[in-house]
């Protein structure tokens, strides 16, 4: 099996992949690395954007597979142009994995409802457990 971890190298992020990693060792599972963006829908250039999205994407990425590397874990990677949420479970689904860690900054309830924030998205939509790590705040 394995743990699928989104990763956009913040501090949550970070905080994310550590305990995926830690999980991964104990449970003798692989860790799938994956950096999901939505296109912005502003006029201009987007092409450009998205470019530069998923450039910041391969590099956040290749950071988190040395980790995970380094960590002696098997690891894979998926960068995708979908929905941060949507990406996760739909990545998730492809593996077959058993859950689906996050970051978070903890963010106050209602603000976490009102921005849509993607831990809460993923435990609204998931329908494997997920499990949300709160970033340190030293990070």
């Amino acid at each position: 099996m394995t743990l699928v971890v989104g990763y956009d190298g913040s501090a949550g992020a970070h905080a994310a992949l550590n305990e995926a990693l830690a999980l991964a060792g104990r449970l003798s599972e692989g860790v799938h690395v994956v950096f999901s963006f939505e296109s912005p829908r502003i006029g201009g250039e987007l092409r450009d954007l998205d470019e530069e999205i998923q450039a910041r994407g391969d590099a956040v990425v290749g950071e988190a597979l040395r980790t995970a590397e380094a960590a002696g874990v098997t690891v894979s990677s998926d960068v995708r142009k979908q929905d941060p949420a949507e990406g996760l479970i739909a990545a998730a689904d492809e593996v077959g994995a058993s859950m689906i860690v996050v970051g978070s900054y903890g963010e106050r309830p209602l603000r976490s409802v009102l921005v849509g924030s993607t831990p809460t998205r993923l435990l609204h939509l998931s329908e494997r457990p997920v499990l949300v790590v709160r970033a340190s705040r030293r990070e």
